[in-house]
């Protein structure tokens, strides 16, 4: 296999299982060299301009950018991919996010890159800028689409305001309180939290936890192991530094912005590699895009977050890559060959078909490779919505192959008088 669209490298397990839930199971993996230095998985995801995207999926057997550097590199050599790639988690500034927002790297590099004389530490950094147009879709994204994107709750708002008091931050003022506290809704839930015993008003108006308060977001702090399926996360795109070690240390953001860039807004350990080795390769494209699971705090609950960053870094990704990357491969075996329509379906014919298919649009779907983000769009009459996802990519040809594929012979009979 050579020449694939896009090469994703994951840091960790679950973060790959994550990547490959957000392709959908149209991505069809297949394994490929599984007993080599470099295994990878191979599949497609859906481009919006119509046509697949050749996605190869891999990962490294530990964390770390060295690690991270020698999959990537070998992969890069044998699939000659157009983009290279990533998605998984971060720690991101606390002054700009909150957990399960999700950073695209506007740029990239290494922050303990220099010389350190003493005590005192001399940045070298070698910055890996993304491309203007790719860094415009990251700015201009709205994630409102996609299955992990939803309102908060009250409780899942009574437990942001709680834990940004806790964690010493102040609620009124934070970027994401207006995702939490629609307008009109502070004042009413304040008033229903100190009712409840969990505020006390101070002389300046602010608001303090009570004991009660206190304990009530430990206990729900300890006692939540599996973490949202939904939050309303922002998509931010910043500067990334990559290191060479897990930090918990709050005050690492003023040093970083010391070191190297003032607008730091995330920071794990592989972007840089990754960047830097699609420079190093004259691979064409990269895109980074990294779930924030931390605030790299000394007592974080991290673990609370950590499948969903990775699950929504995973689909920002493969949403922007449908958005941005023009298939140069596609069709490697994958697709689910035409000899459908070649002449207009009538509209009855349409309707009749969608009538009749019901729930088996759903492994139709999978069939002809929609992935999640996109069935999401379909809202409540999946079948219309598939029809139509495949005529405005020029795929309704496909149909009638997928309909027999999944046992509804009957409904591609209905096909038939209008195929070549």
């Amino acid at each position: 296999m050579s020449d694939v669209d896009v090469l994703v490298v994951t840091a960790l397990p679950e973060e790959l299982d994550a990547a490959r839930e957000a392709a959908g199971g149209g991505a069809r993996w297949q394994e490929h060299d599984r007993d080599g230095s470099a295994p990878y998985l191979l599949g497609e995801i859906a481009a919006s301009g119509g046509g697949r995207l050749t996605v190869a999926l891999a990962r490294p057997t530990r964390m770390s950018g060295r690690v991270t550097g020698a999959t990537t590199a070998a992969l890069a050599q044998s699939l000659r991919p157009a983009c290279l790639a990533m998605c998984g988690v971060c720690a991101g500034n606390p002054d700009d996010t909150v957990p399960g927002d999700v950073v695209v790297a506007a740029l990239a590099y290494q922050y303990d890159e220099g010389k350190l004389r003493g005590a005192e530490f001399q940045g070298d950094h070698q910055q890996f800028p993304l491309e203007d147009r790719w860094l415009r879709a990251a700015q201009d994204y709205d994630p409102a689409h996609l299955p992990s994107y939803g309102p908060a709750t009250e409780p899942e708002a009574t437990r942001w305001l709680l834990e940004r008091i806790l964690l010493e931050q102040n609620p009124r003022t934070h970027p994401a309180r207006r995702r939490y506290f629609p307008k009109g809704t502070w004042a009413p839930r304040l008033a229903r939290m100190e009712k409840d015993g969990l505020l006390a008003r101070e002389p300046s108006g602010e608001v303090a936890l009570t004991d009660e308060g206190k304990a009530t977001i430990e206990r729900i702090r300890f006692d939540d192991v599996d973490g949202p399926e939904q939050l309303p996360f922002a998509v931010f795109a910043g500067p990334m530094a990559s290191g060479n070690a897990v930090v918990q240390d709050p005050d690492v953001w003023p040093r970083l912005k010391r070191m190297g860039s003032r607008k730091i807004i995330a920071m794990e350990m592989e972007a840089a590699t990754v960047a830097s080795l699609a420079h190093q390769y004259e691979v064409p494209h990269w895109l980074i895009a990294k779930g924030v699971m931390d605030g790299a705090e000394l007592d974080r609950d991290a673990d609370r977050f950590k499948e969903f960053a990775a699950r929504a870094s995973a689909e920002v990704l493969f949403d922007l890559l449908g958005r941005l990357l023009e298939p140069r491969a596609a069709g490697r075996g994958l697709r689910v060959p035409a000899g459908g329509p070649s002449s207009p379906v009538p509209g009855s014919v349409k309707l009749e078909i969608t009538r009749r298919l019901t729930y088996d649009w759903m492994d139709l779907a999978d069939i002809v490779g929609v992935p999640p983000f996109e069935r999401a769009r379909f809202g409540g009459d999946g079948p219309r919505g598939l029809w139509e996802w495949l005529e405005a990519r020029g795929r309704l040809g496909e149909l009638g192959a997928a309909l027999t594929a999944i046992g509804r012979s009957d409904l591609a009979e209905l096909l038939r008088p209008y195929a070549a």
